[in-house]
């Protein structure tokens, strides 16, 4: 038997914090999610998604924040990462997308 993955979003005011896994069964919503706050958000708004509590970030989790971190670029949105497990840190430093997203200090 497999265990379904599942992926907590709350979002309060410009901060998204995601609890459990960001896959491929979770991406879309998240994906969802996060193009309707970019499009809302006015130029110059910093949003932040907190993934302090990600348990996985598949390749699926990546691509969703590479494509937000781009639509928010084109409409002069702030994304930030925030609260990254090391997992989560390895992970992007390993793809290199530490160097392309913006991660909070």
């Amino acid at each position: 038997m497999m265990d379904v993955m599942s992926l907590a979003i709350t979002v309060n005011g410009s901060r998204v914090e995601l609890c459990g896994a960001v896959d491929l069964q979770t991406a879309p919503s998240l994906h969802a999610e996060l193009v309707a706050l970019i499009n809302a958000a006015g130029s110059g708004t910093v949003l932040c998604v907190d993934l302090g509590a990600v348990s996985l970030v598949d390749s699926n989790g990546l691509s969703v924040l590479l494509g937000a971190h781009e639509l928010a670029a084109g409409r002069e949105v702030w994304l930030t990462l925030a609260a990254l497990p090391g997992h989560v840190r390895r992970t992007l430093s390993v793809t290199g997308l530490d160097e392309v997203l913006h991660i909070a200090a």
